[in-house]
């Protein structure tokens, strides 16, 4: 009753030390009872039924209140309850938070470090659940040292992941949709999506075709190779037909005679900029 008076009143946090000394004080009397036969037993459940307590009727309490603040506040652009606390009230948590560790009998209470290792816990759990979300939930960490104080640990996880894919089979069907919205990452050896409507891009990299080798079997090697052999054969006619055009043509003629007449100048380089231009 008493820790639950003090989780609604937290002006009141600062008394805890001292009702938990009051609570140590009575060694003596617990050491002298007769009905337990080890002394450790005596003080191990009065110090387990009191921190029990604790953590139900504070603890556990604040982490819930602490949490779905930070929640509420990353997400005021949503279409959220009335959270004015001049009209409903709001308790002063800090009073808590900024409660030192507190002794009882040969263990220490860290209101702050408890929270902290709470909301920690929490956020990295729920990132390796959905990826997409780590924005937010790195808004919250930042939110709870700037609001709250409290030192959080950076959850190190990637922001995004590449074990997403599609099958082979549906990129040759659709081979013109692939070149268009797919880019090579070089340093990574996969195709990267360039943009979705949705919270993942796909990737295709080696074990993605692997996998729909094993799944498919090796007769989608010809199938493949023959798309992509049809497709390329048509974009190169463009391109070839393209380079026939009068505009391109001399442009491409005027170009490879500046680099004729400076290519000594040049030391057999064609210019970047030049090059960027065309």
């Amino acid at each position: 009753v008493y820790f639950s008076h003090v989780f609604n009143n937290p002006t009141l946090a600062p008394n805890l030390q001292y009702f938990l000394a009051s609570m140590a004080d009575c060694r003596k009397q617990i050491l002298s009872m007769r009905h337990l036969s080890s002394d450790v037993d005596k003080l191990s459940l009065l110090q387990n039924d009191i921190i029990g307590n604790f953590e139900k009727e504070i603890l556990t309490p604040l982490c819930n209140e602490i949490e779905t603040d930070l929640r509420l506040s990353t997400h005021m652009h949503l279409q959220l309850d009335d959270r004015n606390p001049l009209k409903y009230g709001k308790k002063n948590v800090n009073a808590l938070l900024n409660t030192p560790p507190i002794r009882f009998f040969d263990s220490y209470i860290d209101i702050k470090r408890h929270v902290t290792h709470y909301l920690d816990s929490t956020f990295y759990n729920l990132t390796t659940v959905a990826l997409h979300d780590w924005r937010s939930y790195a808004v919250m960490r930042n939110l709870a040292t700037q609001k709250y104080g409290l030192k959080m640990i950076e959850a190190h996880l990637p922001s995004q992941t590449i074990e997403q894919g599609i099958d082979v089979l549906e990129i040759m069907r659709n081979i013109h949709v692939f070149v268009s919205r797919y880019s090579y990452n070089l340093n990574n050896q996969l195709f990267v999506e360039q943009s979705s409507n949705n919270k993942h891009l796909n990737t295709i990299n080696i074990r993605h075709i692997a996998n729909s080798i094993r799944t498919h079997g090796t007769g989608i090697m010809n199938t493949t190779i023959n798309f992509t052999f049809q497709y390329l054969r048509k974009k190169f006619f463009v391109f070839s037909q393209f380079l026939y055009d009068d505009h391109i043509y001399s442009r491409l003629v005027k170009d490879a005679r500046y680099f004729k007449e400076h290519k000594e100048e040049m030391d057999q380089c064609y210019p970047y900029e030049k090059a960027d231009k065309i």
